[in-house]
């Protein structure tokens, strides 16, 4: 049996990655306005790789069967 040590960035069990925000202000944000409009959400840090320099990022996680709506609602609130 082979243990896992890490995870790839793009892994997040049984979640997908609805948005990508630069800080913790913004994720904490992003996170409670996909609650406020009922869709189960939580956020994870991502390390983002460019050019050689790593930059962290936060990823804001929901469940396959709410990420159309979350999309839908943070279309709305970024236009």
């Amino acid at each position: 049996m082979k243990l896992r040590t890490r995870t790839d960035d793009d892994e997040f069990g049984l979640l997908v990655a609805a948005a990508t925000v630069y800080d913790m202000q913004s994720a904490r944000a992003v996170r409670q306005l996909l609650r406020d409009h009922g869709v189960r959400a939580t956020m994870g840090r991502a390390t983002i790789h460019r050019w050689r320099n790593l930059k962290d990022r936060f990823r804001i996680l929901v469940f396959p069967e709410d990420a159309v709506r979350a999309y839908d609602v943070l279309r709305l609130y970024t236009e």
